[in-house]
């Protein structure tokens, strides 16, 4: 039973005391069915509260940052460069070494994201069933030694395999990494701390650069290069996720890196997110809720069309260096400057968004992060390739990692916005499964014979950035129109009453069944 102090009565306590020793009395009860259906931090807080000043909390989280969004940054970078081995191998000779012929190469950038969305619906539901941290790791683990296998292949088809179960194994890191966010940060926290972990594929890419090219100079015991590549790595990988059992927590109650007290503060002060810790009952009237909800769509095809970019992002930049006439080695090298550019902006953006200035622009950030991918593609497309004009084009290769942030926000959105733990699962699975067959398809639409110009891939890149700029404006309207109704109806104001405040945060309540939640924009 939670107390009805206030919050500056909680505040100014230091005594930690349980909600049954209060007031016995008070309405609305928390009964014992809504502790069963609810969220697990309930099944904690209606008898355990800890009263914490500001300063314990910032404490709290200076840890919680430092252990755990610190690890994230690394296991997202290892993966982000793992999944880079294919895009570096092929600037490597991995076409003529493997004897790919025509769109082969292409086909094994996609049959990757097949893996990724066979594997979606099952790998978000098998998440909330079982302990999110252990699932993640087992799955990090597989990821690497099926990329050490990869240095055994030198034929289409046993890279077409291997391809494929990468991406099953890594279809739950992006949608477990989103559900540990929301279930630790707060929602104005949560842009900065995804930012840490996404940045990753930036500033983990910049050390990753100058390995590959270290490791392009190895021809030993009649291995290719970019065979070494992925034996280096997958084995790394292995190793790496070992010790990741230990290292990520599955919830903020488990983490044994925190004691009991800080367990508790660290749900307590989840309470204003109104989207729950984690719930394991797979709830159906949440699943027909997200398949129904316009705004959780809008999302879903805002990370398809800024997917469909993805290969002028990554998997061909390569490529397209090198036929602008440097070497191979040269081409690994240049792509170090577009790796930092994307780091960079990254992190100044979440930063801001996480200022006071920042608050309720995330929309805006996004549509201003695609500016630049709008001018890139605009060279790239109509300024013809010659010895005047390669630095432009190679300026335009560069500018455009300032659009990677976007996405970063994106995951944000769908941190913050999206309440209702299987809503959140399934609409996760929805987002993702939409970034899979993005990246199917974006491959196709870079054309071998158009080498280096990928004159289609390019059209095709330039109309997704202007699209989604129309789809997140008139988002941002939805989402706005959305919070002033809420504004106005009296079941839309925050409870004075501590145990309907904890009722609303934690009874897995969706995004539209808790008026008191407001979408951030």
């Amino acid at each position: 039973m939670a107390t009805s102090t206030t919050n500056d009565e909680k505040i100014g306590s230091s005594t930690p005391h349980h909600y049954e020793q209060d007031i016995m009395q008070d309405e609305p009860k928390i009964r014992s069915e809504d502790i069963q259906d609810g969220d697990l931090a309930l099944k904690i807080l209606h008898t355990h509260y800890e009263p914490f000043t500001p300063a314990e909390e910032k404490r709290l989280l200076r840890k919680i940052d430092f252990r755990l969004a610190v690890l994230m940054l690394f296991v997202n970078g290892i993966q982000f460069v793992d999944k880079l081995t294919i895009s570096q191998a092929a600037t490597y000779g991995l076409v003529k070494e493997a004897h790919l012929k025509g769109q082969e190469f292409s086909l094994l950038i996609s049959i990757f994201y097949i893996g990724y969305l066979v594997a979606q619906y099952p790998t978000n539901v098998l998440m909330q069933r079982f302990p999110t941290g252990k699932y993640i790791t087992v799955n990090f683990v597989l990821w690497g030694v099926v990329l050490t296998c990869m240095g055994s292949c030198t034929r289409f088809g046993p890279f077409m395999a291997a391809r494929f179960f990468l991406g099953v194994f890594e279809s739950c890191l992006n949608p477990g990494f989103i559900l540990i966010t929301s279930s630790w940060w707060k929602r104005e926290e949560q842009p900065a701390r995804i930012a840490i972990w996404y940045c990753a594929n930036g500033v983990i890419s910049i050390p990753a650069g100058f390995i590959f090219y270290g490791v392009a100079h190895m021809n030993a015991r009649g291995l290719f290069p970019y065979q070494w590549m992925f034996i280096f790595f997958g084995i790394f990988t292995v190793i790496f996720g070992c010790c990741m059992w230990w290292l990520l927590p599955d919830s903020p109650v488990s983490a044994r890196w925190l004691n009991e007290r800080e367990r508790l503060i660290a749900v307590e002060r989840l309470k204003s997110n109104k989207t729950g810790v984690k719930n394991t009952h797979h709830k159906w009237p949440q699943v027909k809720e997200a398949l129904l909800d316009p705004k959780v769509w809008m999302l879903v095809a805002g990370v398809f069309v800024h997917n469909m970019t993805n290969s002028l992002q990554t998997n061909f930049t390569g490529l397209i260096i090198k036929g602008f006439g440097y070497s191979t080695y040269q081409a690994v090298l240049l792509s170090i400057p577009s790796a930092a550019i994307f780091a960079v902006t990254v992190l100044t953006v979440s930063t801001f968004l996480s200022s006071k200035y920042g608050e309720g622009k995330r929309i805006f950030a996004i549509i201003l992060c695609y500016l630049p991918g709008v001018i890139s593609c605009a060279i790239l497309h109509a300024s013809p390739l010659n010895s005047h004009t390669k630095g432009l084009h190679l300026f335009a290769v560069f500018f455009i990692g300032c659009v990677a942030a976007s996405a970063g926000i994106m995951y944000s959105l769908l941190a913050s916005n999206v309440a209702g733990y299987t809503k959140k699962t399934v609409s996760g699975a929805l987002f993702f499964t939409a970034y899979c067959v993005a990246n199917i398809v974006s491959p196709q639409t870079f054309i071998a014979t158009q080498a280096p110009h990928y004159t289609t891939g390019i059209a095709v890149s330039l109309a997704a950035f202007c699209v989604n700029i129309v789809l997140f404006s008139v988002l941002y309207v939805v989402y706005t129109s959305a919070n002033k109704r809420r504004d106005q109806m009296q079941d839309g104001q925050v409870s004075q009453d501590e145990t309907r405040d904890l009722l609303d945060a934690f009874s897995d309540l969706t995004d539209l069944e808790n008026k008191k939640m407001r979408y951030k924009l």
